[in-house]
């Protein structure tokens, strides 16, 4: 029965980010038919740097939250809960007004719609998914944040392709986190309602997340601006790299419901077995992106074909260095997992730092002198660096206290 469960637990948690990569796969066909490949790079540059910006303001919740509340009791975790949702409105709305201003710089054709999408997508740095994570509520992430994307989708999708404007899509998108916090607080009951002493412990609680915050804010900039900046550098490679980034991210949000399993699987463990399901999380996530790397490499670009209506086509080097960068990006999955569970999620930054430099300052030039290619190509040696770093972090961590990884929590 144990076994059946866990079974069960892992299907639900497959179909949170299923869902997710369905709500997107439901739009992109309407939208490169409706508007080419012009709206598709407009669409792909709101995304993108709306997403980068969402993922540096929701203050490390995503990471640190689902092992904090999965050893806590219901009230405490709501608590929690609550705290998060007053602590990054302090980040979450500059974020929102800069996605969607640097969005109407940055793009040429349809530069409005985009910039109304890039703040909808900044804007789900609000996301509760991290709580129902940490707390073993799959269910409920369905309920709240799948199920409303995926209706505004199929809206959109419909109305495009029946002759609604770009804006149509970005506008629908702006309904999906109100509808999300909604649910949720539904779903969590009369503990999920703010009081005043939760926005009065509002911005101690964002000083608190504040490292963590700073290198999720690093690793936006770093995993998210790469499409902004081959336009920048590069335009006429921005289709293809953005075609493979778009479909490769797709593949990881899939990808991250194992270690999102995995996060209150190692939080709620006794202190005795902590630090084997962290070592089986490590091989887990080395194994998965194995195989998903090799499938992407032989498969993306027969899917490109269908997905971007033959506007893009990605190439098979092209897909050959994506899947060679989801099997890095995979892989850290689990040594991320492991720096969270053994206290030492601060430290993810050492990894971070250095793999944002090599991006940053390459990555136009690779794009420049190599296409797409190129670009994918210095985003898998970055990856690697931040692997390797933290790989010698954990190392030395293990040999300086080897008991603490089996009893720290």
């Amino acid at each position: 029965m144990g076994r059946r469960r866990q079974a069960r637990e892992m299907v639900l948690y497959l179909l949170i980010p299923a869902a997710g990569f369905l709500s997107p796969l439901l739009v992109i066909p309407a939208v490169t038919a409706r508007f080419g490949a012009s709206g598709w790079t407009a669409m792909a540059l709101a995304q993108s740097l709306g997403g980068a910006i969402a993922v540096a303001t929701e203050m490390g919740w995503g990471v640190v939250g689902p092992q904090r509340v999965a050893g806590m009791s219901r009230h405490d975790a709501d608590e929690q809960y609550r705290l998060s949702l007053t602590s990054r409105p302090i980040t979450v709305i500059p974020g929102v007004i800069l996605a969607s201003a640097l969005t109407w710089l940055l793009v040429g054709d349809y530069a409005g719609p985009a910039a109304v999408l890039a703040g909808a997508a900044a804007a789900q740095a609000m996301t509760p998914q991290w709580y129902f994570v940490g707390v073993g509520r799959p269910v409920a992430v369905l309920w709240s944040e799948s199920l409303p994307r995926i209706v505004i989708s199929v809206v959109a999708a419909v109305a495009i392709s029946h002759g609604a404007p770009f804006i149509a899509y970005s506008l629908l998108m702006w309904l999906s986190m109100p509808a999300t916090l909604v649910i949720a607080g539904r779903i969590i009951g009369p503990s999920s309602r703010l009081t005043r002493a939760d926005w009065l412990a509002g911005p101690a609680a964002a000083r608190g997340q504040l490292i963590m915050g700073s290198g999720r804010a690093i690793s936006a900039i770093y995993t998210g601006l790469p499409v902004t900046l081959v336009q920048l550098v590069a335009p006429g490679s921005t289709a293809v790299f953005a075609a493979t980034e778009r479909l490769m991210r797709m593949g990881v949000l899939v990808l991250y419901s194992v270690p999102a399993r995995l996060q209150s699987w190692i939080g709620g463990a006794p202190a005795v077995e902590r630090a084997h399901r962290i070592r089986t999380a490590q091989r887990l996530c080395l194994l998965m992106g194995v195989v998903s790397g090799l499938l992407y490499a032989a498969l993306a670009p027969s899917v490109s074909r269908l997905m971007f209506s033959g506007a893009v086509d990605i190439p098979y080097p092209v897909a050959a260095w994506s899947g060679l960068l989801l099997a890095i990006i995979c892989t850290s999955m689990g040594l991320g997992l492991s720096m969270v569970a053994t206290g030492q999620a601060n430290y993810l930054t050492a990894a971070i730092v250095p793999a944002a430099v090599i991006v940053l300052s390459t990555i136009g030039f690779a794009a420049l002198r190599f296409g797409p290619s190129g670009a994918v190509a210095i985003e898998a040696a970055a990856e690697a660096v931040g692997v390797v770093i933290q790989w010698c972090w954990l190392r030395r961590s293990a040999r300086r206290a080897p008991s603490a990884v089996e009893t720290r929590y």
